[in-house]
């Protein structure tokens, strides 16, 4: 497992990026912005990256809509988070960059 800094915030819909757990080094060679239109498919993500405090992740999105998150990414997803591919999660995204 791969530990990683998961940033969100609530922005004409949810914007979710991810950052080394050092909060410093981009993972690949750029930052790759993941957008989702509705707060069910947010969550359906979230829930499969693993987060390493879920309680503070709910105050963080419901008081602020913002927040980060470490969370612990499998290897295979952190590869495919690498690569730049979309399918982080195994969820269909509707918009990755």
């Amino acid at each position: 497992m791969r530990r990683v800094l998961m940033n969100f915030q609530l922005y004409e819909g949810w914007v979710v990026h991810f950052i080394e757990a050092d909060c410093r080094t981009t993972i690949g060679q750029r930052t790759r912005y993941i957008r989702f239109a509705t707060e069910q498919d947010f969550r359906a993500f979230v829930s499969r990256c693993n987060l390493e405090d879920v309680a503070n992740f709910e105050h963080s999105m419901r008081a602020w809509s913002r927040g980060s998150n470490h969370c612990n990414l499998t290897d295979q997803q952190y590869s495919t988070l690498k690569r730049g591919l979309c399918a982080v999660t195994q969820v269909k995204l509707p918009y990755c960059r």
